[in-house]
């Protein structure tokens, strides 16, 4: 009799194991399978995690910064035309005919409450070395920044213009736009005074 139970609960125990169970649907796809929404104060991801099949997709989602709080998501699949976390952005921008190299201030009308924007490479389309005995190279002034809620970009070379016989100068700058959901912006002033060398106070992020 005692070995007849111990193999019936044995098969329970596998039923159990290998079973799916669906809400609100009722052909489940895994051990649990919601069609649906779905509040859970903790999950648990499975080491190492399973591959999304052909026909599965995904989610990205993660809490907005204060003091909106809340869940944003984020499935490029789902709407092709949404930003994306990390985004890729190329502005091509024609200078001024009459100087040649100097883009003051580009509008790039990309809200600065819920974007982050850095410069990540730029170039220029004509010669940049001063015509002079030694050659000097300019340094270039690129800027990304905000106000009035847009971010603007600047581009110069300063003290620099291309020689009047080369045609209008053109700048690509290429950003990376990242949604503030998913970054942190740190800002820190520090006086050097007298001196060269420096550290900060305290460590901005650890």
């Amino acid at each position: 009799m005692t070995k007849t139970i111990s193999m019936i609960l044995s098969l329970g125990s596998a039923v159990l194991i290998n079973a799916q169970v669906g809400i609100n649907t009722a052909k489940p796809e895994k051990e649990l399978t919601v069609n649906g929404t779905m509040k859970t104060s903790g999950i648990v991801f499975k080491k190492p995690m399973e591959k999304l099949g052909a026909d599965e997709n995904y989610t990205f989602i993660i809490k907005s910064p204060a003091p909106e709080n809340k869940i944003t998501a984020y499935n490029d699949s789902f709407v092709p035309n949404s930003p994306a976390p990390i985004n890729i952005i190329q502005f091509k921008i024609t200078c001024d005919p009459s100087n040649k190299d100097w883009v003051r201030e580009f509008d790039t009308k990309i809200n600065a409450s819920k974007f982050l924007v850095v410069i990540s490479s730029f170039g220029f389309t004509q010669p940049v070395r001063t015509n002079t005995a030694d050659w000097l190279t300019p340094v270039p002034q690129i800027f990304a920044y905000s106000t009035n809620g847009t971010w603007k970009l600047k581009a110069d070379y300063e003290g620099f213009s291309p020689t009047s016989n080369l045609p209008t100068g053109e700048w690509t700058l290429n950003l990376l736009v990242y949604d503030r959901s998913y970054a942190k912006e740190f800002n820190s002033t520090q006086d050097l005074r007298s001196s060269t060398t420096g550290a900060a106070a305290a460590p901005l992020i650890q």
